[in-house]
């Protein structure tokens, strides 16, 4: 989803305030599906990004700090030319027990736009992304990662894919084994500022097998994009791991573009 919502933020703190600790290997930071706009030369997008888990369920052999209440991300994209920016993410979990860790880490992006394939109304674009972890939150401490970005548009209805290339380059059980990720998003524009969408995300396979890993995490959310006006806007959504019995996960992304 485009980094481009933030306001409501005190209803929507208080929609996800219903937590205790959960349970997930998928990236409980960044759910989101990028699309192909990027933010105007010389403009910014800023999106307080909140992921928040429904009832407690912490395995023994988990990484606590992964199993958090709530997640709260912020993040802050520049634009450099009409068709390409620069973000930066920071990572925190401020619920934690006393004494843990609460600043979990960031990642760093660019995104270009490469423009419409001529023969068919797809937009192409590219992010790539370096990741750093706190230990507390990851075993992967460091992480690449490549994201074309296919997204097609017409009337009211928008389809969005993200295939994705990660390597971990620091950290990790699985060493500089490459894993094929995706996340994907349907919406349906119903009014000038109200959309819905369905939204899939999964860490899905390694490029070695190309086969389903055990551990293998698909989410799927349901939830709206509201245009609030004078560059806010809010999109909030709800899900639910569909290989696992794990808690229910709500999300909010609050966004101004000035």
């Amino acid at each position: 989803m485009c980094p481009s919502k933030l306001k409501l933020l005190v209803a929507s703190c208080c929609v996800f305030a219903l937590t205790t600790v959960s349970a997930s290997a998928q990236d409980l930071f960044e759910l989101e599906v990028f699309d192909y706009e990027t933010a105007p030369a010389g403009g910014y997008d800023v999106a307080l990004h909140t992921n928040v888990m429904s009832r407690g369920g912490v395995t023994p052999d988990s990484i606590a700090g992964d199993h958090r209440p709530a997640h709260v991300s912020v993040e802050v994209a520049r634009g450099w030319t009409s068709r390409f920016e620069t973000g930066v993410f920071v990572q925190t979990a401020p619920f934690g027990s006393s004494g843990s860790e609460r600043f979990a880490g960031g990642h760093v992006r660019s995104k270009v736009r490469i423009g419409t394939l001529p023969a068919f109304p797809l937009r192409v674009a590219l992010s790539a992304e370096y990741t750093f972890n706190r230990a507390a939150f990851d075993h992967e401490l460091q992480t690449l990662e490549v994201r074309p970005i296919l997204d097609y548009s017409r009337g009211r209805l928008s389809l969005v894919a993200n295939p994705s290339l990660e390597l971990v380059t620091h950290g990790g059980d699985e060493g500089l084994e490459p894993v094929v990720d995706i996340s994907a998003s349907v919406g349906w524009q119903l009014l000038t500022r109200l959309a819905v969408k369905t939204e899939y995300f999964s860490a899905a396979a390694t490029t070695r097998h190309l086969q389903r890993e055990s551990g293998a995490h698909h989410l799927l959310f349901g939830g709206v994009d509201i245009g609030v006006g004078d560059g806010w806007e809010l999109s909030l959504s709800a899900g639910h791991c569909v290989t696992r019995h794990e808690p229910w996960l709500m999300r909010s992304v609050i966004g101004f573009a000035f």
